[in-house]
């Protein structure tokens, strides 16, 4: 299929009216999307040719993840996958159903809607990249892809937990590949050797996680993260949670 994408005023009406169509976003079919626009076009075609992908909510969010992102990896730049118009228009469109299943228990806000079935503004954003119902998987496996065998190994752990994929997102350094892989082997490190506990909740309750990530956002505020590989984000991983349990 060819990629579509909203036009910046479809996208425009469609948030600015949000309020106007919330009930709409509680039905079960988007033949309503038509009728709101008048038939007017409202769609660009892009010149970017890519296998539908199966998403599905038995399939989970792991492997709706790998199935996004392998069906469009090699075909959109970091760029083109910035844009709120294309997963606007997914998460409308071509998804519809899905995003009308994942996210049924959000759906009683303007808030809510326009950050998973737009990207949180009218511009979109980085956090709203991260929340959009279909932005979040091609993105939360773009950010964790390594090359090699266990292609989404990352992937799997960063679905493993949502307040691990919480605390991830919801960061400076989101948005930071190297970091977030970084982090990511550190603890996949940890929950893999038979002589460490597994990464989880500290003696105060808080996931240790949750403090690992607020640790490496204070060292971006003093060292910057961009210089830093995805090796060195692991040593510091991997040392950090080891020193807290002491």
């Amino acid at each position: 299929m060819k990629l579509e994408y909203f036009s910046e005023s479809a996208y425009n009406d469609l948030y600015d009216f949000v309020d106007k169509n919330i009930e709409h976003y509680n039905e079960p079919t988007n033949d309503w999307i038509n009728d709101f626009f008048s038939n007017r076009t409202f769609a660009k075609e892009s010149r970017i040719d890519v296998s539908k992908p199966s998403v599905t909510i038995a399939a989970g969010d792991f492997q709706n993840a790998v199935a996004v992102h392998t069906a469009f990896k090699d075909r959109i730049t970091p760029k083109q996958a910035s844009n709120p118009y294309l997963w606007s228009y997914l998460s409308h469109c071509i998804f519809w159903e899905y995003s009308y299943q994942r996210w049924s228990s959000e759906r009683s806000s303007v808030d809510s809607i326009r950050q998973r079935y737009f990207c949180g503004t009218s511009t979109g954003n980085r956090i709203g990249l991260l929340r959009n119902s279909i932005a979040r998987l091609w993105w939360m496996a773009e950010l964790s892809y390594q090359d090699g065998s266990a292609r989404y190994e990352l992937t799997e752990l960063l679905f493993s937990h949502s307040d691990l994929c919480q605390s991830i997102i919801e960061r400076n350094f989101s948005m930071n590949k190297n970091v977030v892989v970084g982090i990511l082997k550190a603890i996949k490190a940890i929950n893999d050797d038979p002589d460490l506990p597994n990464v989880d909740k500290n003696k105060n309750g808080e996931y240790e996680w949750r403090g690992l990530c607020k640790y490496i956002n204070r060292y971006g505020a003093v060292t910057l993260l961009d210089a830093l590989s995805a090796d060195d984000i692991y040593e510091l991983s991997y040392n950090y949670i080891l020193e807290q349990r002491k």
